[in-house]
């Protein structure tokens, strides 16, 4: 899979691109494959599996490319024209925080309809500008082992005034490899990642009641799995993280709350009939080189 995900990156008409693989943990085997298949790839490999946020972090500190494309390991693009299509999107609207691609596959339902504003990003399938992670909000929290890091930086995004874009036109495949998914471990850190979100996003007024409201949301739904000790480890471990996730608290303004419940409700392909986004500040103009 990662061998026919970097042949699609390879085919992209686009003139100007940098490929990074990340082997999180070292796998020698892997590596070699991979350098024997494209010779001009960059290779970084960590000493254990840091978790999927703290890695792509590495491989985002290792590129000075002005625009990031991130792609999953098993998820290919199906078109050679997608990276040029993204990039011609952030051309026309200089004020985009992210552009994310159409996805198909055995889990998946594409989007049709025409292009849509959403209120998060699937990582894995998304092109940004790096100044993202170094200028405009920041890396992914490390805590953030598995989910939510998109979350946190697209509330911050949708703050500032920069638009998330999902293209029907830009497709990718994702196969959904089985291979290092964990059922206790998908559980356990998605419950654990939606706490400490909440705890570094939430206006102060909505904190406490969305604590209480995952607190009995994820407790039923462990009850229902059978997996009550699971939910408990994960806000025990969330509680002992509260701290350091502190740290990180950007609470979103109210106007910012009620247009990311629009987003989540419904399907919008206009933003300038949406009350809440008008209220919103204009960001600087960024243009691609």
């Amino acid at each position: 899979m990662v061998r026919q995900c970097l042949e699609s990156c390879s085919r992209q008409d686009y003139p100007n691109k940098e490929a990074v693989v990340i082997i999180n943990p070292s796998d020698a085997a892997a590596e070699e494959a991979v350098k024997a298949a494209f010779s001009g790839v960059k290779v970084i490999r960590t000493h254990r599996n840091l978790g999927f946020f703290p890695a792509l972090n590495l491989a985002l500190a290792n590129t000075e490319a002005e625009f990031v494309m991130i792609v999953d390991d098993d998820a290919w693009f199906i078109d050679d024209d997608a990276l040029s299509t993204l990039m011609a999107e952030f051309e026309s609207n200089s004020r985009l925080g992210a552009v994310t691609c159409n996805l198909e596959g055995p889990t998946e339902t594409p989007i049709s309809g025409g292009d849509e504003y959403i209120q998060v990003f699937t990582t894995g399938f998304t092109m940004m500008p790096r100044l993202v992670v170094t200028e405009w909000v920041d890396y992914f929290p490390d805590m953030f082992f598995r989910s939510a890091g998109e979350t946190f930086l697209c509330t911050q995004l949708w703050e500032q005034g920069r638009p998330v874009k999902r293209l029907e036109r830009v497709r990718m495949f994702h196969a959904l490899a089985a291979k290092g998914r964990y059922t206790r471990d998908w559980h356990f850190f998605g419950i654990r990642s939606q706490v400490l979100c909440t705890l570094m996003r939430e206006p102060l007024a909505l904190l406490f009641p969305s604590l209480l409201s995952k607190f009995l949301k994820s407790f039923a739904q462990s009850v229902t799995r059978g997996e009550p000790g699971i939910w408990c480890h994960a806000w025990l471990s969330a509680f002992t993280l509260a701290g350091e996730a502190l740290k990180y608290r950007r609470p979103v303004s109210m106007r910012t709350r009620y247009l990311l419940s629009r987003l989540g409700a419904e399907k919008v392909t206009n933003l300038d009939a949406i009350p809440e986004w008008h209220s919103l500040p204009v960001n600087q103009e960024l243009k691609p080189r």
